[in-house]
């Protein structure tokens, strides 16, 4: 009508802020994907899987550095600059939980020597399963795993390495191509390394005509015992733990100490027992001799945990074209 003064439209930036403020809180504390390294668990998750990731499921941790540009995990490339802002915030997590054994848990890799100073939720990604719990014993001795001194069985695609002679390779080769087996190799010598998984050792073990064919072979990475601290009450300083409650205590208790004759100072005082601030555990990856996990850096602290890996939700394979290169089959797949 004339004389109504036609009027302008405000610009919703409620609605924005309130839409952004969602989608922070949603991937901040409850669900979010991520693409993670495949050789960690190898055959469990394949190179272009899409990993969903629960964060709800051992706490909620307080992000800290909660101003970052979308988009950019890091740094951003090129610049080599860094994609967030570090406001100091403490490592702090609420509602913790503990994972169940044998979860695939993805987290932030801990204390390398290129990452001191970042800060933890800006730290690489990566996955593996969860098989030791505060106060467990934990060891691996020729492929057997052990917790507590029980044999614990292991996944089936776990991958190890098994050596075989140079001159029968042939053998094993027609015998992988008829089992519909590729295995990553190289050689060593006069020797070929195969990679394989438990499950396709097992399978072409049968066939052999000596076991002795191909034999396990056994890094001494793969050769340890350890025992995690417990959480809840105070750890006994031994001279057969005191270096590794040690390097737990620099690391992540905020502790300066060190370590002489098996004993643990801290400002030229003995330490005899200390009561730790938050769970260790113990992490392996399904790819025994390629993966990055607790045989590396060590006990993996709680403030590092991420979430649980529930499932593929999208994968798409890399080494073909795009139109052809998406797994229908791997589509919302459980492991």
């Amino acid at each position: 009508m004339a004389g109504e003064k036609t009027q302008k439209r405000k610009f919703p930036w409620k609605l924005i802020v309130a839409i952004v403020l969602s989608v922070w809180l949603l991937r901040s504390f409850c669900a979010e994907s991520f693409r993670i390294s495949p050789n960690q668990m190898e055959n469990t998750l394949l190179a272009g899987d899409y990993l969903w990731v629960w964060k709800s499921s051992y706490g909620m941790r307080l992000p800290q550095t909660p101003i970052s540009l979308p988009f950019f995990y890091d740094s951003i490339p090129g610049i080599q600059c860094r994609s967030y802002f570090s406001l100091g915030i403490p490592e702090i997590y609420f509602f913790r939980k503990s994972p169940a054994r044998n979860d695939v848990v993805v987290f932030n890799i801990p204390s390398l020597d290129k990452q001191k100073d970042i800060p933890v939720d800006r730290k690489k990604i990566t996955v593996a399963r969860c098989v030791g719990f505060p106060g467990d014993t934990v060891s691996l001795q020729k492929g057997v795993l052990r917790i507590n001194g029980q044999i614990v069985s292991q996944s089936p695609r776990a991958i190890d390495a098994y050596f075989c002679a140079d001159s029968v390779k042939e053998v094993m080769d027609s015998l992988f191509f008829n089992l519909k087996i590729n295995p990553v190799s190289e050689k060593i010598g006069d020797k070929q390394l195969y990679f394989l998984s438990r499950y396709d050792y097992f399978r072409i073990k049968g066939l052999l005509s000596s076991p002795d064919l191909l034999k396990g072979v056994y890094l001494d990475r793969n050769d340890f015992e350890i025992i995690l601290p417990p959480f809840g009450k105070a750890t006994l300083v031994e001279p057969r733990n005191a270096a590794f409650i040690a390097r737990l205590m620099n690391a992540y208790e905020g502790k300066s100490v060190e370590v002489r004759n098996g004993k643990i100072y801290e400002k030229g005082k003995e330490i005899f027992s200390y009561r730790f601030s938050q769970p260790y555990y113990w992490v392996l990856a399904d790819n025994r001799e390629m993966g990055l996990d607790s045989r590396r850096f060590g006990a993996l602290p709680h403030s590092h945990l991420i979430g649980k890996g529930s499932r593929v939700w999208l994968s798409f394979d890399p080494d073909k074209p795009f139109y052809k290169a998406f797994r229908f089959e791997r589509i919302f797949k459980l492991f």
